[in-house]
């Protein structure tokens, strides 16, 4: 299993890659210096919270998009959609939002078990 901060580092490097950016341009972006991030890159300098959020910032990602090495393009891409769309909503409607979807994913997870159940009882 890879080390995870060593994953963190490698997205971070392959997210700057596909915006096309060179590491002088994502320190400048960043606000830090461009030692500073090649460091990070390369494993050599461990990365504090804040670099790490002024990093995700400038490259325009959510945390969980550069730490998950295994998501998929589109769930990358439904996620950013929905981050906009939530970037936009008041507080109360967030809360509105995530009680929604707790609720629903509740359903869900009830449905998906009964459909299993049923599935096993075919077989």
């Amino acid at each position: 299993m890879k080390d995870h901060t060593c994953s963190i580092t490698e997205n971070i490097r392959r997210a700057r890659e596909e915006r096309g950016l060179t590491q002088e341009a994502l320190a400048e972006l960043a606000g830090i210096s461009h030692s500073h991030l090649s460091k990070v890159e390369s494993g050599s300098r461990t990365i504090g919270m804040k670099t790490y959020i002024k990093i995700l910032e400038a490259l325009e990602v959510v945390p969980v998009l550069v730490s998950e090495a295994d998501g998929t393009e589109k769930s990358i891409e439904l996620l950013s959609r929905f981050l906009c769309i939530l970037k936009e909503c008041p507080e109360l409607e967030l809360q509105f939002y995530l009680d929604t979807i707790e609720s629903m994913k509740g359903s869900l997870s009830k449905i998906a078990l009964s459909n299993n159940d049923n599935d096993d009882k075919v077989a």
